[in-house]
């Protein structure tokens, strides 16, 4: 039988919150709220602004979970994509409509990476209870439609959730690296057998 890919999923959104937050850890508290450039988010807005469209997505789907699911699972016998490529890579992929999605946390109006890290594994959470109760043929056959990227499953709305924050860690290594004040690389981490 194979593996539930949404499990998989869900695994590694929280290995790569983890992950962040643990490297954060050696960073000056100051950098997390010093901007780049002007108009240009700092380190905190950045992962603030994943926990604000992780929250929009997740109530988003929760309104539209009715329709999905009887679509799903008329469709629940069909094979289902489970992979996408990383949409945040692709030439002319709208990156600038983040705005859409603000951090409710500013250099005007700081948080500390502990409260940071708490609100953002706290949207996971949310994300883990609703994707973790839904069988994952029938999330696998829920269509929905995103402008920049196209069709998509659910399996793959979770998917590209976790290149979105990937991207914005990327974003953050590149902040910090400006500051002068790179990122420290953390021990590879194994996972348990």
């Amino acid at each position: 039988m194979e593996k539930n890919v949404v499990l998989q999923y869900l695994a590694q959104l929280d290995r790569q919150r983890e992950e962040i937050f643990r490297r954060l850890e050696a960073v000056d508290p100051a950098l997390l709220w010093q901007r780049p450039a002007p108009e240009k988010w700092s380190v905190g807005e950045q992962l603030d602004h994943t926990r604000a469209i992780v929250r929009f997505m997740r109530r988003f789907i929760a309104v539209l979970w009715p329709f999905l699911y009887l679509v799903g699972r008329l469709r629940r016998h069909r094979p289902y994509v489970t992979d996408i490529d990383d949409v945040y890579e692709r030439p002319g992929f709208p990156l600038n409509v983040g705005w859409l999605w603000p951090p409710r946390f500013a250099p005007e109006k700081p948080a500390s990476l502990a409260e940071l890290k708490e609100a953002l594994a706290e949207e996971h959470r949310k994300v883990r209870a609703f994707y973790g109760s839904k069988p994952p043929d029938i999330l696998g056959n829920a269509p929905l439609y995103d402008p920049a990227i196209g069709w998509m499953n659910m399996v793959l709305v979770l998917r590209v959730g976790l290149h979105h924050d990937a991207h914005h860690h990327k974003v953050v290594e590149e902040i910090l690296e400006k500051l002068g004040s790179p990122l420290p690389e953390l021990p590879e981490h194994k996972e348990p057998v």
